[in-house]
């Protein structure tokens, strides 16, 4: 059995040596995470894919440098095979850039006039996957900002942009829907 409080990059570099029971432990501590940021993708088997993901992470453990964080790096992993997934099955998602005519500004943050979570969720599929994924990580994840640039490798502007515009698209299609 694995001590709760071992790191995750202590896990890795115990995986890193053979220690089949760090990988254990590190499935156990993700396998929820993955599979919601995975559903929230818009991913129709999530299960398949994190656990993929996993077999990917095994394959490749001795890429992953333990000086960096670990749960961007297998975001990351998640990620890249998710959205690989859905574009191997020419998956195309509700909604695109035509949302823009929507747009209204405004000066408070568009997700606090959602009045649930319930809201969110509903609203989040529709959203173009670069606006879908960084709200996800930033907003249910809880990511940093710095986190999400690290899994998007994407420079921390555009994730920020890209943030306040997936918010407001949200505004605009929670607004719409009711």
């Amino acid at each position: 059995m694995v001590d709760k409080n071992i790191t995750d990059n202590a896990l890795s570099i115990q995986l890193q040596s053979g220690n089949l029971t760090a990988l254990t432990a590190l499935i156990n501590r993700y396998e929820k995470p993955l599979l919601r940021y995975a559903t929230h993708l818009g991913c129709s088997e999530p299960e398949d894919s994190v656990q993929e993901t996993f077999i990917k992470m095994y394959q490749n453990i001795n890429s992953y440098d333990p000086t960096r964080k670990f749960s961007s790096w297998l975001y990351r992993l998640a990620h890249n095979h998710t959205i690989s997934r859905l574009r191997s099955r020419h998956l195309t998602l509700p909604f695109a850039d035509y949302l823009d005519s929507w747009l209204v500004s405004n000066d408070t943050d568009p997700l606090d006039t959602l009045a649930t979570t319930s809201d969110l969720l509903h609203c989040l599929p529709k959203l173009a996957p670069h606006y879908r994924a960084p709200l996800t990580l930033h907003y249910l994840e809880d990511k940093s900002y710095q986190e999400v640039s690290d899994i998007l490798r994407l420079p921390i502007g555009t994730i920020s942009a890209r943030i306040n515009r997936a918010k407001k698209i949200m505004r605009s299609i929670c607004k719409n829907n009711h």
